[in-house]
């Protein structure tokens, strides 16, 4: 008989704050799966983390939720209903008990595969890299399903965990009872290449929803205009920002990085048509505390497993790299936004180029077909997984239900109460006809010049809460 998978029993890793009034032993419990590497030769074995927070339901299922990335190991998620409270829990457990996996080769997993060097070459005798992608990954899950005694899985995934949630259906469907998966990312779609395409979607509907407002409109203008006039002004003369008591020059790729990743969260729509209009035209006294969170936010370790991000970016994303891809991306983009964000794809080039891949690919980039329930959920504004990514998953699914949350970014389910009374319905009846329609009519309250004095105080713990969800963007290459 095969040792693996089991369960063995483990202190909890993953952090629970005491605002949940959770005690462990008595609300919640953790472990280590243990499974299989390779799961081709079935050569050696890891340890996979996993958190279990008891329900009162007695469906005999659970709710899991699969974190991005990819590389995330799952403790965003027990930050963010930290922040939005027990309630937000309670959603989540009414089918059921609520788990959380961390991921294997992220940081509360054994081995953690935190590569030092671009090409993971410094765990090369330590792990077999190749092993570290969506395939595996979506085995693991259902293997702690089985090993767990769990019926049957409702599947929550945002971002790359949005992808490892279609290959649990595609691996895994009959073991699945519902699926919600938003930020999405299909198996077909080449995302990196597309990063310039999926910004000028997220930039013209913020000017489209500032121009709806009809204050902000009238205030600011053409915010897709101004935004590519800023960053080729900044790029000729960057512009002196105060970042914590120190002065910083800012040039145009630095700010149109830093806006594509605050467009992640709800938090930035409010002030992000001033910043836009005030650095078009070399102003920063108004904004200048904006700029400031903004850049402490977005910096620093996120905690990504480089091991498991660079196995399934280049084992499945370039494996073999299609150099007709940015092209066909980007059709119809205007030519700035791929100057200024077209690095995305070349970026991972050269470092996918000596990275060991699997054999998997060919499977793991055909897109996926299941008749399972599902929720697709994406967010209007979403910067690196647009409303048509979504679309075009749901295309193949045959039992679908598609909702764009308007004025909402990167995991929009989370974003507004709206989305998290879609998210709670679905999981507590996934067959049922719901009322979405709230989804529609999510607005933005803009900050307009003369409604404030002085510059406005941004609040940062939605902002970090969102980025502790969202992909890490590809490396870009030195100007």
């Amino acid at each position: 008989m095969s040792d693996v998978p089991r369960i063995e029993a483990a202190p909890c890793r993953f952090y629970v704050s005491g605002s949940l009034g959770l005690v462990e032993g008595a609300n919640y419990s953790c472990g280590d799966l243990v499974v299989e590497e390779n799961r081709a030769t079935h050569v050696g074995r890891i340890r996979v983390h996993f958190i279990r927070i008891k329900s009162q339901a007695t469906s005999g299922n659970a709710t899991i939720y699969l974190d991005g990335g990819p590389g995330g190991d799952g403790q965003g998620i027990l930050d963010y209903a930290a922040y939005l409270g027990p309630s937000f829990l309670n959603g989540l457990l009414v089918d059921g008990d609520f788990l959380v996996i961390g991921q294997r080769g992220t940081s509360l997993s054994i081995p953690y595969l935190n590569c030092i060097s671009p090409d993971c070459s410094d765990f090369a005798g330590i792990a077999d890299l190749a092993s570290y992608n969506t395939a595996y990954n979506a085995d693991d899950v259902d293997d702690l399903r089985s090993a767990l005694g769990i019926t049957k899985l409702n599947v929550y995934g945002i971002s790359y965990g949005s992808r490892l949630g279609l290959e649990v259906l595609r691996r895994h469907g009959d073991n699945v009872r519902a699926a919600v998966i938003e930020g999405l990312v299909p198996a077909q779609e080449q995302w990196t290449a597309a990063i310039p395409a999926s910004a000028y979607s997220a930039i013209s509907a913020l000017n489209q929803s500032c121009a709806d407002d009809g204050a902000c409109g009238t205030a600011f203008g053409n915010l897709v205009t101004k935004f590519t006039t800023g960053v080729d002004a900044l790029n000729a003369d960057p512009v002196m920002v105060d970042i914590n008591g120190q002065q910083y020059p800012l040039d145009g790729f630095s700010y149109a990085y830093v806006v594509f990743q605050v467009m992640y969260s709800r938090s930035s729509y409010a002030v992000l048509p001033l910043v836009i209009n005030d650095l078009a035209i070399r102003r920063t006294d108004r904004i200048s505390n904006i700029l400031a969170s903004w850049f402490q936010a977005t910096s620093g370790d996120n905690g990504i497993s480089m091991g498991l991000y660079y196995g399934v970016v280049c084992g499945e994303l370039y494996n073999p790299p299609d150099s007709s891809q940015p092209a066909a991306a980007t059709s119809g983009v205007p030519q700035a936004f791929i100057d200024i964000f077209g690095d995305s794809y070349a970026g991972l080039l050269e470092t996918c180029s000596s990275y060991p891949k699997g054999n998997l690919q060919a499977t793991l980039s055909q897109p996926v077909t299941s008749p399972v329930r599902t929720l697709v959920s994406s967010g209007r504004l979403d910067p690196i997984t647009p409303p048509t990514f979504g679309a075009l998953a749901a295309s193949t699914l045959s039992d679908s239900v598609t909702v764009v949350h308007e004025n909402s970014g990167h995991g929009a389910t989370l974003q507004t109460a709206c989305g998290m009374q879609n998210l709670h319905a679905f999981i507590a009846d996934p067959t049922g006809t719901h009322d979405m329609s709230c989804a529609s009519s999510i607005t933005t309250t803009y900050t307009i010049p003369g409604q404030f004095t002085g510059a406005p105080a941004p609040s940062l713990r939605q902002l970090r809460a969102d980025l502790a969800l969202a992909p890490k963007l590809p490396p870009r290459r030195k100007r």
